[in-house]
């Protein structure tokens, strides 16, 4: 899992996505969105369903 924090106007850290590593076609590494925040709160993407699987597992590989 990747987080990527961004400041608020005050400074404050808050978490603005979550991303989970998956292998492309060639074999290298790439993140994929799994949860986007909005002014509504977190949005599931593509990489969602990975994340809960490994949230489910504790983190360990599949």
């Amino acid at each position: 899992m990747v987080l990527h924090l961004e400041r608020d106007r005050r400074g404050r850290r808050r978490v603005a996505e979550i991303h989970v590593l998956e292998q492309d076609r060639y074999g290298l590494v790439v993140t994929v969105p799994a949860a986007v925040w909005s002014p509504g709160g977190f949005v599931r993407e593509r990489g969602w369903p990975r994340l809960e699987r490994l949230c489910a597992r504790g983190g360990g590989a599949l």
